[in-house]
């Protein structure tokens, strides 16, 4: 029986190279005992909108482009009382999602694991109701991804968020905030915070983290505390650089529900789209929701 594939794809993600292979990917699912309806994004017709006219009529949902096209596809996913199962063919500026689950670029492999894959059932979060993939974070850096320009992103990749990042990293600027993860609190002055279930964020290879699975039910707490002066800060990143995060700066833990409370609103990051500014961030881990043919 061949299987009803909705392909979402975005023309504008990356270096726009979703359009470049649309037409092999066709060729390739119907070859594969596909049978392909196709929808590009539009500003007037999203991921969400398009999941959620066609969604529950299809067995598998390919999404082609970036994290922020996939984080609005899992979100429209999440809405359906019945759900198809995931492909994803990154073409964005970073793929951090891709990079973390092992998921190459070669549509090809894509299509025959469509046909005959068996599907990898991974965690995702729930931010105050909206859902996010791979990382929900606040601070320092978490409005590269949404702020830099995107055909700086185009021409340079990863490297755009960092350059862009230094550029504008705030002096002196810190949150203060209670979090309670798992009944564990702490409290004190950050720069940054994240709660991740990746091994890449903003295209940089983020920390191995021992234990880390994508499908255990639990996400990575990182908090950094504010240092005191510009040394402290380059203390900081060099220990970030090494890997070392057994230091008094850096916390990281694991957690499947995590409550986030700030004297103040503050703007958060959901896979590198802009999230929201909220006082409070209710951050829950929904195990095995989304199902992942790779």
């Amino acid at each position: 029986m061949r299987k009803n594939v909705l392909v979402i794809y975005n023309p504008k993600a990356g270096t726009e190279k979703a359009k470049t292979f649309l037409s092999k990917l066709l060729v390739h699912l119907t070859k594969n005992n596909a049978r392909p309806v196709v929808f590009p994004i539009t500003k007037q017709y999203g991921s969400e909108e398009i999941i959620a006219d066609e969604g529950e009529s299809a067995d598998c949902v390919v999404v082609c482009g970036g994290d922020g096209t996939l984080n609005h596809a899992v979100n429209g996913l999440m809405k359906l009382d019945k759900r198809p199962l995931l492909a994803y063919v990154p073409s964005g500026s970073t793929n951090d999602f891709a990079v973390s689950m092992g998921i190459s670029d070669d549509f090809r492999k894509t299509c025959k694991s469509i046909d005959k894959g068996e599907p990898f059932y991974y965690d995702i979060g729930m931010f105050n109701g909206k859902y996010f993939n791979y990382v929900a974070a606040f601070g320092a850096f978490t409005d590269v991804s949404y702020d830099t320009p995107q055909k700086l992103k185009n021409a340079l990749g990863h490297t755009a968020y960092v350059l862009n990042g230094i550029v504008n990293l705030p002096i002196n600027k810190y949150y203060h905030a209670k979090i309670t993860a798992d009944g564990n609190v702490f409290e004190g002055n950050y720069i940054y915070g994240s709660v991740s279930n990746s091994t890449s964020i903003g295209g940089i290879k983020a920390a191995e983290i021992p234990g880390f699975e994508p499908d255990d039910g639990y996400m990575e707490l990182t908090l950094v505390k504010m240092p005191s002066d510009i040394m402290e800060l380059g203390y900081v990143l060099n220990h970030f650089i090494a890997q070392n995060f057994d230091n008094e700066y850096i916390k990281i833990t694991k957690a499947k529900s995590i409550k986030i409370e700030f004297d103040e609103e503050v703007d958060w990051t959901l896979d590198g789209e802009y999230g929201g500014r909220v006082a409070r961030a209710d951050i829950v881990v929904l195990n095995k929701e989304i199902g992942l043919i790779r």
